[in-house]
C-alpha cells in the first residue's frame, strides 16, 4: 500500500537486496513514494461513482470498506468495554492491482503490506499464480485487526472479525502459497492459525540491512550535527508514529520519570517519528528533544549513534525493525519480551529483554545499562555482530531466491 512505516521500509530494502542479486522485482505501491526508488508505479484509486456520492449525501454508505468500518465504529461506542485497537482492514480496496500489466505478465506475486490496497475476492479470481505472503504483521493471516492481542482486548469485535476472515478465506481458495515470517514467532502463529491452503509452505527469512549504512558514526560528532548535548546519557526512542499505544511510548514515558533524581539530571531523551499529541508529550519528565519524521536511512544512523540505550517498550511486536537498527549503529537496546523482539533482540548479548508494558521493569532494564560503560560496550559489539550476520542483504536474497524457486516449481 505505501513504501512509509516499517512494513514499507522492510519492503524497499527486500526490493534492492533482490536488484543488487541479479532478482528481477517491481513493487505497486497505492501511494507515491516520498523518495526515489527503481521499479515502482502506483496503482491509482478509483474515485467513487456517481451513485454512491449521491448515496453519500444521503448518509448511505454503499462502499463496502466504508460500510464495515462504520458498524464496527458503532459497536465500538456501544461496547461496555473497549480497550482500544490499532486498526481494523476490512478485506476491500478501490485499488485494481490484479488489472495491471505487471500483475498480469508476473510468475508469481509477493505481497507485503496489503491492507487497503488489494481486494481480496477480486484480486485472487484474476490473480491465479503463485502467492508468496511476506509477513510483516499478523493481519494477512487474520481478518480485520492486525495483532491477536486487539482481538483479546475487544471481544466485541469477534464478529466483525469473523466475517473478514471468512471473506479472505473463501478468496483465498486452494493455490500454490508460500508465507514468509519475519520472524520465527510470526512464521509459526501463521502455520498454526489454519488460514493458508493446504501444501503451503512456511519459512522465516530475517529482514535485510545495509550495516554498511547503519554502522557507528562517533557519537561526539552525531550529537554535534543534531544539536544534542555533548555530556550526559542520551535514550532514545523511535517509531512510525509515537501516538500508536502498540509501541509504548506511554511506558517509556513512566519508565523515565521513575529514574532516581541524578540519573534523570544528567540524561535526555531523543526521538523520531511521527509525534505524538500533546497530552502524551507532556509526561516526558526528561529534557527531550524529538527529531520529526527521518525517511533518510543515514539521518537515522546519525540519531541511533548519538544514543547511549535505545529503548523499544512495544506491547506487540512481529518483528523490531528499529531494534536491529540502533544495534548495527552503537546503541545498546532494551526491549520488551514480545513477539518477534525476543529473536530481534538477543537476550544477554544483543540487548536486554524486559517485561512488556511494566514500566518498572523497563527503568530497571534502562537504569541497568545507563549505570555500567562495560556492559554497554559489550552489548553494543556483540549486537552488531548478530545484524551483521543475520541481516546481510544478500543472503536475504538468496533465501528468498530458493523460496520463489520452490514455490514456482511445485505441482
Amino acid at each position: 500500500m505505501t513504501l512509509e512505516g516499517g512494513a514499507g521500509v522492510a519492503l524497499t530494502r527486500s526490493h534492492r537486496a533482490f536488484l543488487d542479486a541479479g532478482m528481477p522485482s517491481r513493487i505497486l505501491t497505492g501511494i507515491t513514494p516520498s523518495r526515489q526508488v527503481e521499479a515502482v508505479e502506483v496503482c491509482p484509486r478509483r474515485p467513487a461513482g456517481l451513485s454512491e456520492r449521491i448515496a453519500r449525501r444521503l448518509g448511505v454508505r454503499l462502499d463496502r470498506s466504508e460500510r464495515l468500518l462504520r458498524a464496527v465504529e458503532k459497536s465500538r461506542s456501544d461496547a461496555p468495554e473497549c480497550r482500544g485497537y490499532e486498526l481494523f482492514s476490512p478485506p476491500f480496496s478501490r485499488y485494481h492491482p490484479e488489472l495491471h500489466p505487471w500483475v498480469k505478465e508476473a510468475p508469481l506475486v509477493h505481497l507485503h503490506w496489503v491492507a487497503g490496497f488489494v481486494d481480496w475476492a477480486r484480486f485472487f479470481t484474476t490473480a491465479q499464480v503463485p502467492a508468496v505472503f511476506t509477513l510483516h504483521d499478523q493481519q494477512p493471516y487474520l481478518g480485520g485487526v492486525h495483532y491477536e492481542d486487539d482481538l483479546a482486548d475487544n471481544p466485541w469485535l469477534e464478529p466483525f472479525e469473523r466475517t473478514a476472515r471468512e471473506l479472505k478465506l473463501a478468496a483465498l481458495r486452494p493455490r500454490r502459497v508460500a508465507v514468509v515470517g519475519n520472524s520465527e514467532w510470526n512464521t509459526q502463529a501463521a502455520r498454526h492459525s489454519g488460514f493458508f491452503p493446504e501444501g503451503a509452505t512456511f519459512h522465516t527469512i530475517p529482514y535485510a540491512l545495509d550495516t554498511t549504512v547503519f554502522a557507528p558514526r562517533t557519537q561526539s560528532a552525531a550529537r554535534a550535527e543534531l544539536g544534542l548535548p555533548a555530556e550526559g546519557k542520551i535514550v532514545g526512542f523511535a517509531c512510525d508514529d509515537l501516538g500508536n499505544h502498540r509501541k509504548g511510548f506511554d511506558v517509556l514515558a513512566d519508565a523515565l520519570r521513575s529514574l532516581p533524581t541524578e540519573v534523570i539530571r544528567s540524561t535526555s531523551l531523543v526521538s523520531f517519528g511521527r509525534a505524538p499529541g500533546s497530552e502524551l508529550a507532556r509526561t516526558v519528565a526528561l529534557p527531550w528533544k524529538h527529531l520529526g519524521y527521518l525517511a533518510d536511512d543515514a539521518a537515522k544512523a546519525t540519531a541511533y549513534s548519538a544514543m547511549d540505550v535505545f529503548v523499544v517498550p512495544s506491547r506487540a511486536e512481529a518483528f523490531g525493525q528499529t531494534a536491529i537498527e540502533a544495534m548495527a549503529c552503537g546503541a545498546a537496546v532494551v526491549a520488551s519480551r514480545v513477539g518477534g523482539l525476543i529473536e530481534a533482540v538477543d537476550h544477554g548479548r544483543g540487548g536486554i529483554l524486559v517485561t512488556p508494558g511494566d514500566p518498572a521493569s523497563l527503568r530497571d532494564g534502562i537504569q541497568d545499562l545507563l549505570a555500567s560503560t562495560e556492559r554497554r560496550a559489550g552489548l553494543i559489539a556483540s549486537a552488531r555482530a548478530h545484524v551483521v550476520r543475520q541481516h546481510a542483504p544478500a543472503s536475504h536474497a538468496a533465501a528468498y531466491r530458493s523460496v520463489f524457486a520452490q514455490l514456482r516449481s511445485s505441482p
